[in-house]
């Protein structure tokens, strides 16, 4: 890692958590065996720290670590996967202003916006922690006989996440797919991976087990390996609808459960009895709010 000397405070918050290589893999940081990478403080274009980015090896053994570990987490009851969220909104919410810091550098986000995002990515693991204990099947009776269903888990999730809520998005496809007793190998755009790292290691505080939670840096083609691979059981994307269309190819060889979330601009339908002055300010500021990444169409 080059070393980059703090002159602000801000930046100080920011290299308290920066994570030291680009992929997270079984628990630690680990240097990839893909292409070299600048993490760039997005507002001086200063180099933050210099690592290399994940291959196809790199992604195999992500998700070797996670398959052998999935065995062993899905025992784990609903009570003891929601006790680690919990203590991953307690962790995170005592340094939300690491973290929000973070994200300013990589993002390029005013701090209130990334101190917001983060907010929203805590309110998430406390959300998906709390619905997890009460999380049960069912019983039915049918006189002298009887009926149950239970939840089982899918197994290993892929996942990959946008450029424009890093922290966010990484919290909202990561936390469910733990609390249900899934693995991951997640990976974050090329382009704002720090926090999502940031937070693999702080999952490890609290004591989630070696393997289960795997991040892994790249561009397109490291997002294709996931897809493609055979010991992966969902995808979970986020991004452009030609990308989500390769995804879901890739997705059909194999009959993966997927989930897309693709680039629409949220449209919006206003109806007669709506205040129009709160429906136009809604759509402006979804429209330019995070530099219009929010996004909405408004129909009349």
């Amino acid at each position: 890692m080059s070393a980059l000397k703090p002159s602000r405070g801000s930046l100080n918050h920011a290299l308290k958590i920066l994570p030291p290589t680009l992929n997270w893999i079984n628990n630690e940081f680990v240097k990839g065996n893909g292409e070299a990478y600048d993490a760039v403080c997005k507002a001086t274009g200063k180099s933050v720290m210099t690592s290399t980015m994940a291959n196809s090896q790199d992604v195999d053994f992500a998700i070797s670590c996670a398959k052998k570990s999935f065995d062993s987490y899905r025992k784990l009851s609903p009570a003891e996967r929601s006790d680690i969220l919990l203590k991953a909104a307690s962790l995170l919410e005592s340094r939300i202003s690491d973290f929000a810091h973070l994200e300013c550098l990589d993002t390029g986000k005013p701090y209130y916006e990334a101190e917001i995002d983060t907010g929203t990515g805590i309110e998430c693991l406390k959300l998906i922690g709390g619905i997890m204990q009460d999380y049960h099947g069912n019983h039915y009776s049918f006189g002298d006989s009887f009926g149950y269903t239970t939840h089982e888990p899918l197994g290993v999730i892929g996942a990959i996440g946008p450029w424009n809520y890093p922290l966010q998005t990484a919290c909202w496809k990561i936390a469910p797919a733990l609390a249900c007793g899934n693995t991951v190998v997640y990976k974050p755009s090329e382009y704002t991976p720090l926090t999502t790292l940031a937070l693999a290691s702080l999952f490890k505080e609290v004591g989630l087990p070696s393997g289960v939670l795997n991040i892994v840096s790249g561009a397109g083609n490291v997002g294709s390996f996931i897809s493609s691979h055979p010991s992966i059981s969902k995808v979970s994307f986020t991004g452009s609808v030609p990308t989500g269309t390769k995804v879901m190819n890739a997705c059909s060889r194999d009959l993966k459960k997927i989930t897309l979330e693709l680039g629409g601009k949220s449209p919006l339908i206003i109806f007669d009895d709506a205040d129009l002055d709160d429906s136009v300010s809604v759509a402006m500021n979804a429209n330019f709010f995070s530099q219009g990444a929010v996004g909405a169409k408004m129909v009349l």
